[in-house]
């Protein structure tokens, strides 16, 4: 059996039935002999772009490991789910079983839970989680820092440009 990693970009008017249908294709995987490793209910975020006229989408994350029948049989079920805007399925080189970056810097912010049933070891999984953590809000503010720099550059930029204005008004005098 192969590793997948799926993301599912779900209607937002269908955020309140999710979990029912988290838990059909949760049961979907298991009885025909897969596993599932993690699941990440993200939450709503914004789209780069609309899909079917909506701005926002309810954002999951599953890890499971299935056979080849089983993975149609999902993937058929989210095409033929209308709740299901977009989905993406990737195979994975081994089961990911700690939470992912865009749970991390989106999910934990917001009080939503991660609903993983196989993490053993704790200890190490809240170290990793910090250290995830720790380094989003380090390239969050590197981002400031950047936004920052260009703004001041573009005000010094038009302090030179007033300046040279002023020069070449005197000069034309």
């Amino acid at each position: 059996m192969r590793h997948y990693e799926i993301v599912l970009l779900v209607h937002p008017d269908q955020s309140d039935q999710l979990s029912e249908m988290l838990k059909r294709y949760q049961d979907l995987v298991t009885k025909n002999g897969g596993e599932i490793h993690r699941v990440e209910d993200i939450g709503r975020l914004q789209l780069a772009y609309t899909i079917n006229d909506m701005h926002k989408a309810h954002y999951v994350l599953m890890n499971i490991e299935c056979d080849s029948q089983t993975l149609a049989e999902t993937k058929s079920s989210f095409e033929f789910n209308d709740s299901i805007m977009r989905y993406l399925v990737v195979r994975m080189a081994n089961a990911e079983t700690g939470p992912s970056k865009l749970f991390m810097v989106h999910g934990k912010g917001r009080k939503q839970k991660q609903v993983d049933s196989r993490l053993k070891d704790k200890d190490s999984a809240s170290d990793q989680d910090k250290k995830e953590l720790s380094e989003a809000k380090d390239q969050e503010n590197n981002q400031d820092v950047d936004d920052k720099s260009e703004v001041a550059l573009t005000d010094s930029d038009k302090q030179i440009s007033t300046e040279e204005k002023e020069e070449q008004a005197n000069e034309k005098v």
